[in-house]
C-alpha cells in the first residue's frame, strides 16, 4: 500500500512493515545489501530500488480513473538482462458496494467505494423478544474512533443530551404506552467537529409474513345459516399486500383487494379481513390466501365443525431457531413438528410448522482477523473461507463481510453475490493489532431486524489488544441476541505440559486462556461452538485442519430448523417461549428466537 504524507512516501510491505522515503531526496538505506529513493514528477510517482545484483524501478502514472504501474527489473548478473511489467488497477465505482444505494446502509461510509470503519453505532437496548420499551431505559454505543470525545443522544425533538465520559452510556425517558420513536447519537471530537452519526428506531416490531384464521362466528339468527370467517395477515415489511381470497372447500367465496388505510400503515402492520359464507356444512373447510405483490403466497385453513367456532383472539406467529444434535453432537436431520413441546409459563402451545434450512434462508456473517500476526497463515485462510462461502451459500441466502484488527470495517454489507464477498476476501491485507471485542460486537449489530436464519463466524489468532468496547459489552449483547456464534481460534501460542497427579496437564500463557474462556463462554450460551486450531505443528497441514472446522460449521447451518407456533400474548407483551425435545437421546443445543422470515 502506498500513501503520500507531506513530503514523504509511505510504503506498506507485505511483512507488515511501513517504510518512509522523503519525495525527490537522496539514495536511503534499507538494509545493508538495499538502497532506495523516491522522485515525483506531476502525476508521475517513481520508486527507485539498488541492490548488489540488480536494479529495480516501479514508475505509477495515474490516468483518469485507473492508476497504472510500470516495473524494470535489470540483473547485472546475467548481464543486464531486462524484464518489464505492465500493471492497470482500476478505481472501483464511488459509492456502495452492496446490492443497495449507500444511504440504505447506515453503517457504512465509502471513499472511493472502500469501506471506512464506522465512528459510531447503537448497541439496541436489552428487551424481550417482541417487548416494547417505555419508561427509564439505557443506552449504549460500539465507538471505533478514539477521536470521539462526546456523543449527544438525541430521542424525536427533544433536547440533546451529551454524554462526555469514556463509556459514553446514558439513561432516556421514553415515551409510555410505547410508541415508535427515532433514536439518533452523534459523535464529536475535542474541537466539536462531527465525526458520525447513527439512528435507531424503537419500538418497531416487524411481524414475519403470516396469515391466519383468528375467529369463525355464527350470523345473528333469522336469514339462511351463515358464518363470518375473520383472519389476520402480517405482510412484511418489505412487501405490500395485493389481495385476500376466501374459499369454502375449491370455491371462491370472496375476493378482498381494498386495505384502505391498513395497506399505507407503518410497520408494525396487522390487517384485518372478513369474509361470509353462506350455508355451512359440518364437513365443509375454509382456506384464506393473502397474495403479496411480488408473488408470495400466504395460507391457513380451518375445518368448520357445526357450531363449534372459535371466538376471537388476537395471536402472533413466533418463530425459533433450532439446533438439535445426538449425544456425541453431531447434528440431527429429519424431525417433526411432534418431536417438540413449547411453552410460555404455565402456556403450552402446539407446533405449528418446521421448516428446515433450505426453507428459511441463511444471514450469515464472517468477521475475518486482519491483523499482522496472521501473515503466516493468510492464505489458507483466505482460500479456505472463500470456499466456505462458496459452499455455504444458497441462492436465497445472504452474508456479509467484516475485517477486523486494530479497527473494525464492513468490507462487505449484506449481499447474496459471491463473487462480491469472495472479493472482499482478497482484498484485505494484513497489518496492525487485534480488537476482537469491537469486532464480535460491531457484526452483531450488521444484523438488524434481517429476517431468516442466522449465525456468526469469526476467526481470529491472538487475545484481544486495542478494542475500545468493554469485554462485556460484546459478550453481553451476544448473549442477548442468541444467535450462534462460531469461533475459529487459530492459536500460535507455544504450549507446555506438566503432571498432576499421574496426570498430563497442557498449559496456556494466562492471557490465552482468559481470551479462551470468553470466547467458549459465548459460544456455549449463543449454540455455537469454539474450534481450536494449533499452529505450532504442520502435521496435518493448517489448511486441511482449518478446512475441516469449516466442513464442520457448514454441516450444523444445513441441518437449523425454525420451529412456528401461535402465541395468545398480545403484540409488545414480553414471551420468554420454552421448547423441549419429546425424542428421547437428543439434545437441544440452541432455540433461539428470530424477528421473523420474509
Amino acid at each position: 500500500m502506498l500513501g503520500i504524507e507531506d513530503d514523504s512516501l509511505l510504503i506498506l510491505d507485505g511483512q507488515g512493515e511501513t517504510l518512509a522515503f522523503p519525495l525527490d531526496g537522496p539514495w536511503q538505506s534499507l538494509d545493508p545489501q538495499h538502497q532506495g529513493r523516491a522522485l515525483r514528477s506531476g502525476d508521475t510517482l517513481s520508486i527507485e530500488t539498488v541492490a548488489k545484483e540488480w536494479l529495480g524501478v516501479d514508475t505509477f502514472v495515474r490516468d483518469q480513473d485507473q492508476l497504472v504501474r510500470t516495473t524494470h527489473l535489470l540483473s547485472r548478473r546475467l548481464g543486464n538482462v531486462g524484464l518489464r511489467l505492465r500493471t492497470v488497477y482500476e478505481r472501483p465505482a464511488v459509492g456502495s458496494t452492496s446490492d443497495q444505494p449507500a444511504s440504505e446502509h447506515p453503517f457504512v461510509d465509502t471513499v472511493g467505494g472502500f469501506p471506512r470503519p464506522a465512528t459510531i453505532l447503537i448497541v439496541p437496548p436489552e428487551r424481550g423478544y417482541r417487548e416494547l420499551l417505555s419508561g427509564r431505559v439505557g443506552f449504549q454505543t460500539l465507538v471505533v474512533d478514539p477521536a470521539v470525545a462526546a456523543v449527544e443522544y438525541r430521542l424525536d425533538g427533544r433536547p440533546p443530551k451529551r454524554i462526555r465520559r469514556p463509556s459514553h452510556r446514558t439513561y432516556l425517558e421514553l415515551d409510555d404506552p410505547p410508541r415508535e420513536q427515532t433514536l439518533g447519537v452523534f459523535a464529536y471530537d475535542a474541537d466539536g467537529d462531527l465525526l458520525g452519526t447513527d439512528r435507531l428506531i424503537l419500538n418497531r416490531v416487524d411481524a414475519p409474513a403470516a396469515i391466519h384464521i383468528a375467529n369463525i362466528r355464527s350470523e345473528p339468527e333469522g336469514g339462511a345459516p351463515a358464518v363470518v370467517v375473520g383472519a389476520t395477515v402480517s405482510p412484511p415489511w418489505s412487501a405490500r399486500l395485493e389481495r385476500v381470497e376466501f374459499y369454502r372447500n375449491e370455491s371462491l367465496v370472496a375476493t378482498l383487494e381494498d386495505f384502505g388505510e391498513a395497506r399505507r400503515a407503518p410497520p408494525p402492520q396487522t390487517i384485518r379481513v372478513e369474509a361470509l359464507i353462506e350455508e355451512p356444512q359440518p364437513n365443509d373447510f375454509v382456506r384464506v390466501k393473502a397474495t403479496l405483490a411480488d408473488g408470495r403466497e400466504l395460507e391457513d385453513a380451518e375445518i368448520l365443525q357445526g357450531a363449534d367456532y372459535r371466538s376471537e383472539i388476537d395471536v402472533q406467529l413466533v418463530q425459533l431457531q433450532l439446533l438439535v444434535t445426538d449425544r456425541k453432537g453431531n447434528p440431527v436431520s429429519g424431525l417433526a413438528p411432534d418431536d417438540f413441546e413449547i411453552r410460555e409459563g404455565d402456556r403450552r402451545y402446539r407446533p405449528e410448522a418446521l421448516l428446515s434450512a433450505r426453507d428459511a434462508p441463511l444471514v450469515l456473517g464472517l468477521a475475518i482477523d486482519s491483523s499482522d500476526s496472521m501473515l503466516r497463515v493468510w492464505s489458507e485462510v483466505r482460500e479456505v473461507a472463500a470456499n466456505f462461502l462458496d459452499v455455504t451459500l444458497a441462492a436465497d441466502d445472504r452474508a456479509f463481510l467484516v475485517d477486523f484488527d486494530d479497527t473494525v470495517s464492513l468490507r462487505q454489507p449484506l449481499t447474496n453475490d459471491k463473487a462480491r464477498l469472495i472479493l472482499g476476501i482478497d482484498r484485505l491485507i494484513p497489518f496492525g493489532g487485534t480488537a476482537i471485542n469491537d469486532g464480535i460486537l460491531f457484526s452483531l449489530l450488521q444484523y438488524g431486524r434481517e429476517p431468516g436464519r442466522r449465525a456468526l463466524v469469526v476467526v481470529t489468532d491472538g487475545a484481544d489488544e486495542h478494542s475500545r468496547s468493554r469485554p462485556e459489552q460484546s459478550a453481553d449483547y451476544a448473549a442477548r441476541l442468541g444467535l450462534p456464534i462460531y469461533f475459529i481460534e487459530l492459536d500460535p501460542t507455544v504450549t507446555w505440559t506438566e503432571r498432576r497427579g499421574g496426570r498430563v496437564i497442557t498449559r496456556y500463557p494466562v492471557q490465552r486462556q482468559k481470551a479462551r474462556k470468553r470466547l467458549e463462554r459465548i459460544s456455549r450460551e449463543t449454540g455455537g461452538r469454539l474450534f481450536h486450531v494449533p499452529l505450532t505443528s504442520d502435521d496435518p497441514p493448517w489448511a486441511e485442519r482449518i478446512e475441516a472446522v469449516f466442513d464442520r460449521i457448514e454441516e450444523e447451518l444445513r441441518n437449523q430448523y425454525v420451529l412456528t407456533y401461535y402465541s395468545d400474548r398480545p403484540l409488545g407483551a414480553r414471551a420468554e417461549p420454552e421448547v423441549r425435545l419429546v425424542r428421547r437421546g437428543l439434545r437441544l443445543r440452541s432455540a433461539v428466537p428470530l424477528e421473523g422470515i420474509e
